[in-house]
């Protein structure tokens, strides 16, 4: 059997439980909370949602797929609450489809967990907008995610993108108010 060499006397001992790097800290204050990138306060639609069987992979912990439905879960609720959602999603010629996606997944959540996921529309350009989402576990207060989402509107005709309708902007700029940035969205210009 082979002796195992002696690790390089030139690099530093990290405990496991310390973070590496600035850019591992900061991810650790962001999963308690310390700092998030949007304030609370900038939300004014939230729902609860308990971690299901069915979203846990084989570590016990929310899978990145199950993630995007946890989202999709969110933005959902928030168009109904805003009385966007028609029934079926075919009561209404156009819709909100997702044209980009962005997750920065912060701490595990596991089955059961109990999640706070807070929604809000941040840019509505003419025919896209932005939609912010920040998940907190409510018993631990962990940041679990925080994420993004570019929404197109389309007519369902012929799938093309179309400007919002002046009904989706009136009622989001209402529940947002001074946390709506209006104008074109990276994607449109």
């Amino acid at each position: 059997m082979q002796e195992q060499p002696d690790p390089p006397p030139d690099l530093p001992a990290v405990a496991a439980s310390e973070p590496a790097g600035p850019a591992a800290q900061e991810d650790v204050e962001l999963a308690r909370g310390e700092e998030p990138p949007n304030s609370e306060d900038a939300f004014s639609f939230t729902q609860e949602h308990r971690v299901r069987y069915d979203e846990v992979d084989a570590q016990g912990i929310v899978g990145h797929g199950s993630w995007m439905q946890i989202l999709q879960l969110g933005r959902v609720e928030y168009l109904r609450y805003l009385g966007l959602m028609m029934e079926g999603g075919r009561g209404s010629p156009v819709q909100a489809v997702v044209r980009r996606s962005l997750v920065d997944f912060l701490s595990p959540a596991r089955f059961d967990d109990p999640l706070l996921v807070r929604v809000r529309c941040a840019q509505m350009g003419e025919r896209s907008a932005r939609i912010e989402y920040v998940v907190d576990n409510i018993d631990t207060g962990l940041r679990q995610l925080i994420g993004e989402t570019t929404v197109v509107c389309i007519d369902l005709a012929n799938f093309r993108s179309i400007p919002w309708p002046q009904v989706w902007r009136e009622r989001v700029a209402e529940l947002e108010q001074g946390n709506l940035q209006v104008g074109l969205s990276e994607i449109e210009s």
